[in-house]
């Protein structure tokens, strides 16, 4: 008799100790993120035993976070044998789920595309610039899912240009859940601007063009767009690198200066002559420049050629020879 009451209570204490053992043992985690669709007492407890893939509740959506109340946390622990006290008093754990980002580029991509098949008057020279609202469009699709995303819906204010999305992701799958995105849309306009500051009589190369975008109601008409307007071109005036050029503020690089030296040739029929003169005003390839004959000490208009290369052409061209050749007016 004695010997059961003994063997009763020893038994009774190593229960109580097991369960002491498996409460103390289990701790709950205030804030988790998981990789799968449910939230199991695994990833809430540390040691949740046999009980670890017990479903609580269903995961947020990739890339969200949600919050899941104690009191079910709770229920579903006792269930399950998890002897676990809310000691600190917690009314909520805060369940995040990793997942794989799309692109912000592929996300504003498909808002564009959207967008423009739903207001074909849009500047066709432009492209759509979007901004989201938070910065980001923080679109995630679950882990070993494909970062595709597709427009479900959008609206569209066409003044102001706000708008709002309902997105799918991935693209293709119609059980993914639908996310809410929202932020303003404009046209913007690439801009070519030179990357240093320049001086007059500086030649634009390649390495000196880079590219900025700007909102098109700012680029007017009287601004260069083309590289064709900036490269192997000369600025009039002092330039800044990354503003904006007027096409006026550009011209070809000037060839010959005023007051220097330059090489005349007088062409008349076969006849060519070359002489010695003094640029009266600079010029560029093609300018029409004054010049002053050092032997005749007369002025001749000509066409720049080059680097202090003047064409003199008929009809004054053989008059112009003819002095050059005598070096005394007639």
């Amino acid at each position: 008799m004695l010997v059961m009451l003994a063997r009763k209570i020893s038994l009774g204490f190593l229960l109580v100790v097991g369960f002491a053992a498996a409460a103390s043992a289990a701790e709950l985690r205030p804030a988790i993120t998981v990789s799968g669709e449910t939230v199991t007492l695994g990833d809430i407890f540390d040691d949740a035993g046999n009980a670890a893939s017990v479903v609580v509740a269903p995961a947020p959506a990739p890339g969200t976070r949600a919050e899941i109340s104690i009191s079910r946390i709770s229920l579903s622990a006792r269930r399950n044998g998890i002897g676990w006290r809310n000691e600190a008093g917690l009314t909520h754990i805060v369940v995040g789920r990793s997942g794989t980002t799309v692109p912000d580029a592929d996300v504003a991509a498909a808002i564009s595309s959207a967008i423009a098949a739903q207001s074909s008057a849009l500047p066709s020279s432009s492209v759509l610039q979007i901004d989201f609202a938070s910065g980001m469009a923080g679109i995630q699709v679950a882990d070993g899912d494909e970062p595709t995303v597709k427009v479900e819906q959008i609206a569209f204010n066409r003044r102001s240009g706000a708008f709002t999305a309902i997105l799918r992701a991935p693209a293709n799958d119609m059980l993914s859940p639908l996310r809410r995105v929202a932020g303003r849309a404009y046209p913007v306009t690439d801009v070519p601007v030179l990357t240093r500051d320049m001086q007059p009589g500086e030649v634009v190369r390649q390495q000196d063009i880079d590219w900025v975008r700007l909102p098109s109601n700012r680029v007017g008409q009287n601004i260069v767009t083309s590289i064709e307007h900036l490269l192997g071109m000369s600025p009039r005036r002092p330039a800044r690198a990354g503003e904006p050029m007027r096409v006026a503020d550009m011209q070809p690089p000037i060839v010959v200066g005023k007051g220097t030296q330059v090489d005349m040739s007088f062409v008349s029929g076969a006849l060519t002559l070359v002489a010695r003169g003094r640029a009266l005003e600079s010029g560029a390839v093609g300018d029409v420049v004054g010049v002053l004959n050092i032997r005749s000490n007369r002025t001749v208009q000509g066409v720049v050629e080059g680097p202090n290369m003047v064409r003199i052409d008929a009809p004054g061209a053989a008059r112009a020879a003819s002095l050059a050749h005598s070096g005394s007016p007639s």
